[in-house]
């Protein structure tokens, strides 16, 4: 009697997924490594033939898919499983569990400036919403009338030199950022309102299910709302996570803006009823001038690329990777302002092509927790020094380290991620350029000049 008659039907039916899965599996992985071959070889005959290394880097990194699933054509990417996937959302829970109630309000080991437990140094500060308001509303008025010379003024002058002991650059010249949490920022170039990755909400999967917030949001939908004027022109979406994308919030927000997001993202959106929506694909380029000033007049260019990411994409098992992952970088006169990079695993050769082909950057906001278990995590996310090596790639004058301290879901202690990268630049001697931000916080970046001040309201 063979072993198979032996089994009952439904030890017939688990068994017969079980192969059906892992051939599959197998199936994604050498098809995957074949497209990577591919391209390879194709990368080598372009050389040889000594064809643009930009045209060279495109071919080599452009999005792939396989039976109908994005992949990473990235030979340094190791796929997750389904058994992987569902043991670390347990982890993650148990995670959220202890850093909630246990971790965050564990003691120093040193305590300094008043903070005595690990919450302390997750303090949040008050946005300045009245300066953002303020830009907002001339770039509006300048829209309104087709007459940008206000552009060059110098709004509340007065207010910042007491502030500051500095003048406050021209409008134009001026690029606000406030983290609000995980990889969500606020951040104004111009009176030009962009949200990153939006979630405000206490837990990942409903207003009181998923892991925990580790503090309060410091903004809120009707504080975006307010510092932009009810103009938020843009929001870039790296990818579907819960922790980059808040369905409540994209609720909320509709089609009051324009949706920036990779593709397979549409659709999603689409079934709530959001259309104002841009699609990208890897590498793509978007002139964002005339969702700016429909009416022209606008001096400068302003461009959304769209550049990869080795990252996996996915709110469920059965909808891994039918939606593409990626980074966003903000140009204007073909000059990379902001580089989003939303989540992402470290690929030297990846992040060399995008430095060679749109830095300098003047701003990364590069995630740096979410690191351990490294057998887990390293093909996915990256490491605070991974984050400086870059930063050495996309030629970043600055840097935010994001991504951390919001929600406990991997294995590095809370503050880790914060006390590496301080040890990192202090020892590199760029601390005062590539640094952690804190919560609400705004820092001012003036693009003439290059300086950075953090502005306490």
């Amino acid at each position: 009697m063979s072993f198979l008659s032996q089994l009952s039907f439904k030890s017939k039916v688990g068994l017969g997924l079980l192969v059906s899965y892992t051939s599959f599996e197998v199936y994604m992985h050498f098809r995957t490594q074949m497209v990577i071959n591919d391209r390879k070889r194709e990368f080598s005959k372009l050389e040889r033939a000594e064809k643009s290394i930009e045209d060279v880097d495109v071919k080599k990194f452009k999005s792939a898919v396989v039976a109908g699933m994005f992949v990473n054509p990235f030979e340094e990417y190791r796929n997750q499983t389904a058994f992987e996937f569902m043991l670390v959302r347990v982890m993650e829970l148990l995670e959220s569990l202890y850093g909630n109630r246990f971790e965050l309000h564990k003691k120093l080991p040193h305590p300094h400036d008043g903070a005595v437990e690990v919450e302390d140094l997750l303090k949040l500060f008050k946005p300045d919403l009245e300066q953002m308001r303020a830009n907002s509303t001339i770039l509006q008025s300048c829209i309104a009338s087709g007459n940008f010379d206000k552009m060059s003024q110098v709004p509340n002058q007065s207010w910042f030199k007491k502030l500051t002991g500095d003048s406050l650059p021209q409008l134009n010249n001026q690029m606000l950022f406030t983290w609000v949490g995980q990889s969500c920022s606020l951040v104004q170039i111009a009176g030009i309102n962009f949200l990153t990755d939006p979630i405000f909400g206490d837990h990942l999967i409903g207003k009181s299910v998923g892991p925990k917030r580790l503090t309060k949001s410091p903004l809120s939908v009707e504080d975006v709302n307010y510092a932009s004027n009810n103009k938020l022109d843009f929001v870039l979406v790296s990818h579907d996570h819960p922790d980059h994308l808040e369905m409540d919030v994209a609720k909320q927000l509709g089609n009051s803006t324009t949706w920036i997001v990779p593709l397979g993202l549409k659709s999603r959106l689409a079934r709530k009823g959001i259309f104002k929506i841009i699609e990208m694909d890897w590498w793509d380029v978007v002139d964002l001038t005339p969702y700016i000033a429909p009416n022209g007049g606008l001096k400068d260019k302003y461009e959304v690329v769209c550049v990869p990411a080795m990252h996996w994409s996915g709110r469920y098992i059965f909808d891994s990777n039918m939606s593409l992952w990626c980074s966003f970088i903000i140009r204007r006169n073909g000059e990379t302002l902001l580089y989003h990079a939303g989540d992402t695993g470290y690929s030297k050769e990846l992040f060399e092509v995008i430095g060679r082909k749109y830095g300098p950057s003047h701003l990364a906001l590069l995630p740096i927790g979410q690191y351990c278990p490294s057998w887990h995590q390293k093909p996915r996310h990256i490491s605070p020094e991974e984050s400086l090596e870059i930063c050495r790639h996309v030629k970043a004058k600055y840097m935010k380290g994001v991504h951390w301290g919001t929600f406990k879901l991997s294995g590095e202690p809370i503050l880790e991620p914060k006390t590496l990268l301080e040890e990192l630049t202090e020892k590199a001697g760029t601390q005062s350029h590539y640094r952690v931000p804190d919560f609400g916080l705004t820092y001012l970046y003036n693009l003439k000049n290059g300086k950075e001040t953090a502005v306490h309201v």
